[in-house]
């Protein structure tokens, strides 16, 4: 190990950008980053007199404000323009058709003119998901540690985790509770701040029934034209993980590919780190050596999450590169460009986050597996929310979005492609013409991306 830091320490770092092989190098993102917007906007805004008392009421009521025409109109087109809308949740009422549908009776069996159909924003219930009242009972304050899962702690919870959570459906007027014992499709994935209609019908315990899921109308593809750029390609790193205790060996290893001087070589210029750069800030020099030694032949993107040295909410700050040393700082315009989570690249229509937000959900069920974390980035496009969780177990800004446009909100057109890190298995699959990418964790499967922004040809390079 001492080696290998004495063989960072001893680089021959570059000062300036006249020591890079590659002059030309540009960077990946040009054209506007939402996110970055809506930071400098809420700088404004929490700077201002304005109370903050309901910021977080506004971002759910206008979610659902904004998602409630939609998922009325794709409900007329699925089951027809004679289905009966209920407009608040409270006002679903048990019907006769309710009292005569037995526990066990086929969905195919009841009579689809007898439902109903209600929108709403879902609220999961769960055991241990973190409360603040509860913390300040038992006088737990600042950041307590977020737990591993929502519904499960131990091998007695798993025994019945079904019984650790409930669903409802809520809008302004209040909420119901969900059950699904007629829901014959494989159930959807949902959890809380999803905004979908659904069909069924109340029974006895006052409980809704769910028979079908709606959700708003599929967006079309921006027919953006892509020039001809040489540079589309780059490579993805995601969950490097530096840690001087444990894996420089590896880095040691990612280093020498770079360089071009292991068995493996490529010609892409722009390197991408997709969070989870570091372990924690005790390795930022390890940090500061690699990325020195790495702008000899790359251009560098820093994008942050949860455990890298930005904000603990989103959207995240771009990682101050005040941090590294001065030999970093001088080529920070040029080579190094440090990003917001998520970013937004206008040029290629991608959005690149570093998997805070499906890593939260997989905490509400038993979505761990590689499936169910498909199933997720399915649910991204399906609901066209990037952070539906967001603020209630993910950390969020609390800006006003009566004033600013919700950059987590997809609108008007779907990306091109989303792009997610920090997931235990590389995953690709397309959903509604929309590219989905899970990266790697590279301190687990010693994997690299090569993705060609243009195509979205990818290759997977096994170091």
């Amino acid at each position: 190990m001492a080696n290998l830091l004495e063989s960072f320490l001893n680089t021959n770092n570059p000062t300036s950008a006249s020591d890079v092989k590659d002059s030309n190098i540009v960077s990946i993102n040009s054209g506007t980053n939402p996110f970055s917007d809506l930071i400098e906007h809420s700088d404004k805004y929490t700077s201002s007199n304005k109370g903050t008392m309901n910021q977080y009421f506004n971002i759910y009521n206008n979610r659902l404000n904004y998602f409630k025409p939609k998922i009325i109109n794709n409900a007329h087109s699925i089951f027809g323009s004679s289905i009966k809308v209920t407009p608040k949740v409270l006002d679903i009422q048990p019907t006769l058709l309710s009292q005569s549908i037995k526990l066990d009776q086929p969905k195919d069996s009841i009579n689809s003119k007898g439902l109903i159909f209600t929108v709403g924003t879902i609220y999961t219930e769960m055991k241990y998901k973190p409360d603040i009242l509860n913390q300040v009972s038992k006088d737990i304050y600042g950041m307590p540690e977020a737990p591993s899962h929502y519904t499960v702690q131990d091998d007695s919870d798993r025994v019945d985790a079904s019984q650790n959570s409930e669903m409802l459906l809520e809008d302004e007027s209040g909420r119901v509770v969900l059950k699904f014992d007629h829901f014959e499709a494989p159930k959807d994935i949902l959890v809380t701040g999803v905004v979908v209609g659904i069909r069924g019908f109340v029974d006895g315990d006052n409980c809704l029934q769910v028979l079908d899921c709606c959700y708003p109308e599929p967006l079309p593809i921006n027919g953006l034209k892509i020039e001809e750029d040489q540079d589309s390609k780059i490579l993805l790193i995601s969950g490097l993980n530096i840690d001087k205790n444990t894996n420089l060996p590896l880095v040691q290893k990612l280093q020498d590919f770079l360089a071009g001087i292991s068995q493996h070589t490529t010609a892409t210029k722009n390197l991408v780190f997709l969070g989870d750069s570091l372990t924690n800030y005790s390795n930022l020099s390890i940090m500061n050596d690699f990325l020195s030694t790495a702008i000899k032949s790359k251009t560098l993107t820093l994008i942050p999450s949860f455990n890298d040295p930005s904000d603990k909410s989103l959207p995240q700050r771009p990682i101050n590169m005040k941090l590294f040393e001065r030999k970093l700082q001088i080529n920070s315009d040029k080579l190094i460009c440090s990003e917001t989570n998520p970013l937004y690249l206008e040029k290629y229509r991608v959005i690149l986050e570093s998997g805070d937000s499906i890593n939260d959900i997989v905490k509400y069920g038993d979505y761990d597996s590689i499936d169910s974390r498909t199933q997720i980035l399915k649910g991204f496009i399906k609901w066209q929310n990037l952070v539906p969780t967001a603020p209630d177990t993910l950390n969020i800004m609390p800006y006003d979005i009566n004033e600013k446009q919700d950059p987590f909100v997809l609108k008007e057109s779907y990306p091109k492609s989303l792009i997610v890190g920090n997931q235990p298995e590389f995953i690709n699959v397309e959903y509604n013409n929309v590219q989905l990418f899970g990266i790697p964790i590279f301190s687990k499967t010693h994997q690299i991306v090569e993705l060609d922004l243009k195509t979205l040809d990818y290759e997977i390079i096994q170091l």
